[in-house]
Protein backbone atom coordinates (compact mmCIF):
# COMPACT_ATOMS: atom_id res chain seq x y z
CA UNK A 1 0.00 0.00 0.00
CA UNK A 2 2.86 2.37 0.81
CA UNK A 3 4.48 1.72 -2.58
CA UNK A 4 1.18 2.33 -4.35
CA UNK A 5 0.79 5.56 -2.39
CA UNK A 6 4.28 6.77 -3.33
CA UNK A 7 3.70 5.95 -6.99
CA UNK A 8 0.53 8.01 -7.18
CA UNK A 9 1.67 11.11 -5.26
CA UNK A 10 3.80 12.60 -8.11
CA UNK A 11 0.93 12.15 -10.56
CA UNK A 12 -1.57 13.94 -8.32
CA UNK A 13 0.92 16.72 -7.54
CA UNK A 14 1.49 17.28 -11.25
CA UNK A 15 -2.27 17.26 -11.79
CA UNK A 16 -2.71 19.87 -9.05
CA UNK A 17 -0.03 22.16 -10.53
CA UNK A 18 -1.50 21.88 -14.01
CA UNK A 19 -5.08 22.48 -12.81
CA UNK A 20 -4.17 25.42 -10.55
CA UNK A 21 -2.14 27.02 -13.34
CA UNK A 22 -5.01 26.58 -15.80
CA UNK A 23 -7.47 28.12 -13.31
CA UNK A 24 -5.13 31.06 -12.64
CA UNK A 25 -4.65 31.70 -16.37
CA UNK A 26 -8.38 31.45 -17.09
CA UNK A 27 -9.34 33.84 -14.28
CA UNK A 28 -6.74 36.38 -15.39
CA UNK A 29 -7.91 36.10 -19.00
CA UNK A 30 -11.39 37.41 -18.11
CA UNK A 31 -11.72 40.94 -19.55
CA UNK A 32 -11.82 43.90 -17.17
CA UNK A 33 -9.78 45.05 -14.22
CA UNK A 34 -11.21 43.72 -10.92
CA UNK A 35 -10.17 46.85 -8.99
CA UNK A 36 -11.76 49.19 -11.52
CA UNK A 37 -14.92 47.09 -11.50
CA UNK A 38 -14.98 47.31 -7.72
CA UNK A 39 -14.53 51.08 -7.44
CA UNK A 40 -16.21 52.09 -10.68
CA UNK A 41 -15.52 55.56 -12.04
CA UNK A 42 -15.61 57.28 -8.66
CA UNK A 43 -11.97 56.67 -7.70
CA UNK A 44 -9.15 58.16 -9.77
CA UNK A 45 -6.47 56.19 -11.58
CA UNK A 46 -3.88 56.81 -8.85
CA UNK A 47 -6.06 55.17 -6.21
CA UNK A 48 -6.68 52.22 -8.53
CA UNK A 49 -2.91 51.82 -9.09
CA UNK A 50 -2.25 51.87 -5.33
CA UNK A 51 -4.92 49.23 -4.71
CA UNK A 52 -3.57 47.04 -7.52
CA UNK A 53 -0.10 47.25 -5.99
CA UNK A 54 -1.46 46.36 -2.54
CA UNK A 55 -3.24 43.30 -3.93
CA UNK A 56 -0.21 42.26 -5.97
CA UNK A 57 -2.05 42.61 -9.28
CA UNK A 58 0.74 44.71 -10.79
CA UNK A 59 3.29 41.87 -10.70
CA UNK A 60 4.23 39.50 -13.50
CA UNK A 61 2.17 36.43 -14.34
CA UNK A 62 4.64 33.99 -12.75
CA UNK A 63 5.03 36.07 -9.58
CA UNK A 64 1.27 36.36 -9.17
CA UNK A 65 0.80 32.63 -9.68
CA UNK A 66 3.44 31.68 -7.11
CA UNK A 67 2.06 34.23 -4.65
CA UNK A 68 -1.49 32.99 -5.17
CA UNK A 69 -0.53 29.36 -4.49
CA UNK A 70 1.46 30.35 -1.42
CA UNK A 71 -1.53 32.25 -0.07
CA UNK A 72 -3.89 29.42 -0.94
CA UNK A 73 -1.82 26.74 0.80
CA UNK A 74 -1.39 28.91 3.92
CA UNK A 75 -5.11 29.70 4.13
CA UNK A 76 -4.72 33.38 3.26
CA UNK A 77 -7.42 33.57 0.59
CA UNK A 78 -7.78 37.35 0.65
CA UNK A 79 -11.01 39.28 0.75
CA UNK A 80 -13.92 39.31 -1.63
CA UNK A 81 -13.85 42.45 -3.74
CA UNK A 82 -17.65 42.40 -3.78
CA UNK A 83 -18.68 41.73 -0.19
CA UNK A 84 -15.50 42.91 1.52
CA UNK A 85 -15.52 39.80 3.74
CA UNK A 86 -12.70 37.28 3.98
CA UNK A 87 -13.07 34.66 1.28
CA UNK A 88 -12.78 31.89 3.86
CA UNK A 89 -15.77 33.33 5.76
CA UNK A 90 -17.94 33.21 2.65
CA UNK A 91 -16.57 29.79 1.78
CA UNK A 92 -17.53 28.21 5.11
CA UNK A 93 -20.93 29.88 4.89
CA UNK A 94 -21.84 28.42 1.47
CA UNK A 95 -19.81 25.19 1.18
CA UNK A 96 -21.86 23.09 3.67
CA UNK A 97 -24.96 23.50 1.50
CA UNK A 98 -23.12 22.17 -1.55
CA UNK A 99 -21.62 19.26 0.38
CA UNK A 100 -25.02 18.38 1.84
CA UNK A 101 -26.58 18.32 -1.62
CA UNK A 102 -23.65 16.43 -3.20
CA UNK A 103 -23.43 13.75 -0.49
CA UNK A 104 -27.20 13.21 -0.51
CA UNK A 105 -27.22 12.87 -4.30
CA UNK A 106 -24.22 10.57 -4.29
CA UNK A 107 -25.72 8.23 -1.67
CA UNK A 108 -29.05 8.14 -3.47
CA UNK A 109 -27.46 7.67 -6.89
CA UNK A 110 -25.09 4.91 -5.80
CA UNK A 111 -27.86 3.05 -4.00
CA UNK A 112 -30.17 3.25 -7.02
CA UNK A 113 -27.54 2.50 -9.67
CA UNK A 114 -25.99 -0.38 -7.75
CA UNK A 115 -29.37 -1.97 -6.97
CA UNK A 116 -30.46 -1.83 -10.59
CA UNK A 117 -27.15 -3.22 -11.84
CA UNK A 118 -27.08 -6.10 -9.33
CA UNK A 119 -30.65 -7.21 -9.95
CA UNK A 120 -30.21 -6.80 -13.70
CA UNK A 121 -27.08 -8.97 -13.70
CA UNK A 122 -28.93 -11.90 -12.14
CA UNK A 123 -30.90 -12.47 -15.32
CA UNK A 124 -34.12 -13.19 -13.43
CA UNK A 125 -35.36 -9.61 -13.71
CA UNK A 126 -35.50 -8.54 -17.40
CA UNK A 127 -37.07 -5.22 -16.44
CA UNK A 128 -34.03 -4.41 -14.29
CA UNK A 129 -31.73 -5.08 -17.23
CA UNK A 130 -33.69 -2.65 -19.38
CA UNK A 131 -33.77 -0.15 -16.52
CA UNK A 132 -29.99 -0.36 -16.10
CA UNK A 133 -29.48 0.48 -19.76
CA UNK A 134 -32.18 3.18 -19.64
CA UNK A 135 -30.75 4.93 -16.59
CA UNK A 136 -27.30 4.89 -18.16
CA UNK A 137 -28.62 6.51 -21.33
CA UNK A 138 -30.75 9.15 -19.59
CA UNK A 139 -28.20 10.12 -16.97
CA UNK A 140 -25.29 10.46 -19.35
CA UNK A 141 -27.13 12.11 -22.26
CA UNK A 142 -29.94 14.29 -20.90
CA UNK A 143 -28.68 17.65 -19.48
CA UNK A 144 -29.03 17.88 -15.73
CA UNK A 145 -30.60 21.34 -15.82
CA UNK A 146 -33.36 20.00 -18.10
CA UNK A 147 -34.08 17.22 -15.59
CA UNK A 148 -34.26 19.84 -12.84
CA UNK A 149 -36.70 21.99 -14.79
CA UNK A 150 -38.94 18.97 -15.48
CA UNK A 151 -38.94 18.05 -11.78
CA UNK A 152 -39.86 21.61 -10.83
CA UNK A 153 -42.67 21.81 -13.36
CA UNK A 154 -44.19 18.42 -12.44
CA UNK A 155 -43.70 18.20 -8.68
CA UNK A 156 -43.73 21.87 -7.71
CA UNK A 157 -45.97 23.69 -10.20
CA UNK A 158 -48.43 20.95 -11.18
CA UNK A 159 -48.63 18.79 -8.05
CA UNK A 160 -47.42 21.29 -5.45
CA UNK A 161 -45.69 18.60 -3.40
CA UNK A 162 -42.33 20.38 -3.08
CA UNK A 163 -41.22 24.03 -2.90
CA UNK A 164 -39.87 25.82 -5.96
CA UNK A 165 -36.41 26.34 -4.51
CA UNK A 166 -34.26 27.41 -1.61
CA UNK A 167 -32.90 25.45 1.31
CA UNK A 168 -35.47 26.25 4.00
CA UNK A 169 -38.78 28.01 4.38
CA UNK A 170 -38.15 31.74 4.86
CA UNK A 171 -41.23 32.02 7.08
CA UNK A 172 -39.95 29.38 9.52
CA UNK A 173 -37.19 29.57 12.11
CA UNK A 174 -34.12 27.57 11.17
CA UNK A 175 -32.55 25.28 13.79
CA UNK A 176 -29.24 26.29 15.34
CA UNK A 177 -26.35 25.40 13.07
CA UNK A 178 -24.18 22.75 14.68
CA UNK A 179 -22.76 20.88 11.72
CA UNK A 180 -23.58 23.29 8.88
CA UNK A 181 -25.67 20.56 7.25
CA UNK A 182 -29.20 21.83 7.64
CA UNK A 183 -30.85 18.41 7.36
CA UNK A 184 -28.63 16.98 10.11
CA UNK A 185 -29.15 20.07 12.27
CA UNK A 186 -32.90 19.54 12.15
CA UNK A 187 -32.36 15.91 13.20
CA UNK A 188 -30.16 16.98 16.11
CA UNK A 189 -32.70 19.59 17.21
CA UNK A 190 -35.50 16.99 17.32
CA UNK A 191 -37.89 19.38 15.56
CA UNK A 192 -39.99 17.18 13.27
CA UNK A 193 -41.63 20.16 11.58
CA UNK A 194 -38.24 21.63 10.64
CA UNK A 195 -37.08 18.20 9.53
CA UNK A 196 -40.01 17.94 7.14
CA UNK A 197 -39.30 21.41 5.73
CA UNK A 198 -35.62 20.62 5.22
CA UNK A 199 -36.46 17.29 3.56
CA UNK A 200 -38.92 18.87 1.13
CA UNK A 201 -36.36 21.47 0.05
CA UNK A 202 -33.58 18.89 -0.31
CA UNK A 203 -35.59 16.16 -2.07
CA UNK A 204 -35.91 17.51 -5.61
CA UNK A 205 -32.34 18.88 -5.95
CA UNK A 206 -30.92 15.62 -4.56
CA UNK A 207 -33.01 13.49 -6.94
CA UNK A 208 -32.00 15.69 -9.87
CA UNK A 209 -28.30 15.51 -9.05
CA UNK A 210 -28.42 11.78 -8.25
CA UNK A 211 -29.30 10.89 -11.85
CA UNK A 212 -25.68 11.23 -13.00
CA UNK A 213 -24.04 9.00 -10.34
CA UNK A 214 -26.90 6.51 -10.69
CA UNK A 215 -26.30 6.35 -14.44
CA UNK A 216 -22.53 6.01 -14.05
CA UNK A 217 -22.72 3.29 -11.41
CA UNK A 218 -25.52 1.38 -13.16
CA UNK A 219 -23.90 1.36 -16.61
CA UNK A 220 -20.35 0.53 -15.50
CA UNK A 221 -21.29 -2.02 -12.84
CA UNK A 222 -23.86 -3.73 -15.06
CA UNK A 223 -21.29 -4.02 -17.86
CA UNK A 224 -18.77 -5.43 -15.38
CA UNK A 225 -21.23 -8.05 -14.12
CA UNK A 226 -22.11 -9.10 -17.68
CA UNK A 227 -18.61 -10.43 -18.26
CA UNK A 228 -18.69 -14.16 -19.14
CA UNK A 229 -16.68 -15.33 -16.11
CA UNK A 230 -19.01 -13.51 -13.71
CA UNK A 231 -22.11 -14.82 -15.44
CA UNK A 232 -20.66 -18.32 -15.15
CA UNK A 233 -19.98 -17.60 -11.49
CA UNK A 234 -23.65 -16.66 -10.97
CA UNK A 235 -24.78 -19.83 -12.70
CA UNK A 236 -22.47 -21.88 -10.45
CA UNK A 237 -23.87 -20.23 -7.34
CA UNK A 238 -27.43 -20.93 -8.44
CA UNK A 239 -26.55 -24.56 -9.16
CA UNK A 240 -25.44 -24.89 -5.55
CA UNK A 241 -28.87 -23.77 -4.42
CA UNK A 242 -27.93 -20.27 -3.26
CA UNK A 243 -30.83 -17.84 -3.07
CA UNK A 244 -31.05 -14.42 -4.65
CA UNK A 245 -30.35 -12.54 -1.43
CA UNK A 246 -27.19 -14.52 -0.69
CA UNK A 247 -25.87 -14.15 -4.24
CA UNK A 248 -26.47 -10.39 -4.15
CA UNK A 249 -25.20 -9.48 -0.70
CA UNK A 250 -22.41 -12.01 -0.16
CA UNK A 251 -20.98 -12.32 -3.66
CA UNK A 252 -22.02 -9.81 -6.32
CA UNK A 253 -21.89 -6.83 -3.98
CA UNK A 254 -18.33 -7.74 -3.01
CA UNK A 255 -17.30 -8.23 -6.64
CA UNK A 256 -18.77 -4.89 -7.72
CA UNK A 257 -17.41 -2.88 -4.75
CA UNK A 258 -14.15 -1.95 -6.45
CA UNK A 259 -15.88 -0.89 -9.66
CA UNK A 260 -18.41 1.21 -7.76
CA UNK A 261 -15.76 2.99 -5.70
CA UNK A 262 -13.74 3.71 -8.84
CA UNK A 263 -16.80 5.22 -10.55
CA UNK A 264 -17.57 7.36 -7.50
CA UNK A 265 -14.00 8.65 -7.33
CA UNK A 266 -13.70 9.46 -11.01
CA UNK A 267 -17.15 11.06 -11.30
CA UNK A 268 -16.92 13.25 -8.19
CA UNK A 269 -15.70 16.22 -10.23
CA UNK A 270 -18.59 15.89 -12.65
CA UNK A 271 -20.93 15.64 -9.67
CA UNK A 272 -19.69 19.00 -8.35
CA UNK A 273 -20.17 20.52 -11.80
CA UNK A 274 -23.70 19.17 -11.85
CA UNK A 275 -24.23 20.54 -8.36
CA UNK A 276 -23.51 24.05 -9.64
CA UNK A 277 -26.19 23.71 -12.32
CA UNK A 278 -28.60 22.14 -9.86
CA UNK A 279 -28.06 24.97 -7.38
CA UNK A 280 -28.88 27.49 -10.10
CA UNK A 281 -32.09 25.71 -11.15
CA UNK A 282 -33.35 25.15 -7.60
CA UNK A 283 -31.98 28.41 -6.10
CA UNK A 284 -29.92 26.33 -3.68
CA UNK A 285 -27.65 28.66 -1.65
CA UNK A 286 -24.44 26.73 -2.16
CA UNK A 287 -20.90 27.46 -3.23
CA UNK A 288 -21.82 27.00 -6.90
CA UNK A 289 -24.11 30.03 -7.09
CA UNK A 290 -21.61 32.04 -5.05
CA UNK A 291 -18.77 31.04 -7.38
CA UNK A 292 -20.70 31.89 -10.55
CA UNK A 293 -21.51 35.33 -9.14
CA UNK A 294 -17.84 35.86 -8.26
CA UNK A 295 -16.72 34.98 -11.79
CA UNK A 296 -19.28 37.28 -13.39
CA UNK A 297 -18.23 40.13 -11.09
CA UNK A 298 -14.51 39.47 -11.73
CA UNK A 299 -13.92 38.75 -8.05
CA UNK A 300 -10.55 37.12 -8.68
CA UNK A 301 -9.64 36.05 -5.15
CA UNK A 302 -12.96 34.28 -4.57
CA UNK A 303 -13.08 32.57 -7.96
CA UNK A 304 -9.44 31.51 -8.01
CA UNK A 305 -9.17 30.14 -4.47
CA UNK A 306 -12.51 28.35 -4.43
CA UNK A 307 -11.93 26.76 -7.84
CA UNK A 308 -8.47 25.65 -6.73
CA UNK A 309 -9.92 24.14 -3.56
CA UNK A 310 -12.57 22.26 -5.52
CA UNK A 311 -9.91 20.86 -7.84
CA UNK A 312 -7.88 19.79 -4.81
CA UNK A 313 -10.98 18.17 -3.34
CA UNK A 314 -11.63 16.21 -6.55
CA UNK A 315 -7.99 15.05 -6.63
CA UNK A 316 -8.19 14.00 -2.99
CA UNK A 317 -11.38 11.99 -3.53
CA UNK A 318 -9.87 10.26 -6.56
CA UNK A 319 -6.72 9.53 -4.56
CA UNK A 320 -8.66 8.03 -1.64
CA UNK A 321 -10.84 5.95 -3.96
CA UNK A 322 -7.70 4.51 -5.61
CA UNK A 323 -6.32 3.55 -2.21
CA UNK A 324 -9.58 1.86 -1.23
CA UNK A 325 -9.69 -0.08 -4.48
CA UNK A 326 -6.08 -1.13 -3.91
CA UNK A 327 -6.98 -2.40 -0.45
CA UNK A 328 -9.86 -4.39 -1.91
CA UNK A 329 -7.73 -5.93 -4.66
CA UNK A 330 -3.98 -5.39 -4.07
CA UNK A 331 -2.88 -8.17 -6.42
CA UNK A 332 -4.56 -6.54 -9.38
CA UNK A 333 -2.86 -3.22 -8.60
CA UNK A 334 0.55 -4.89 -8.34
CA UNK A 335 -0.03 -6.69 -11.63
CA UNK A 336 -0.80 -3.41 -13.37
Amino acid sequence: MLLALLRKIPFFLALYVFASLAIFAAINAIPGDPVELRFGKVVNAERVAIERERLGLDRSFVERYILSQKQFLTGDWGRSLGSGQATTVDFFAFMPATLELSFSAMLLGVALGLSVALFGALGSYPSMSRLANGIGTIGLVVPIFWIGIVLLVVFSLWLGWFPMGGRFDMASIQPSRRSGFLFLDTVFSGDLASLGIAFKHLALPAVCLSVFPAASVASVTYARLQEPELQAFIVALRSRGYGTARILWRHLLRVSAGTTITVVGTSFGALLGGAFLTETVFSWPGIGRYLVTAILERDVFVAQNILTFLVLLVIFVAFVSDLIVFQLNPKKEEGE
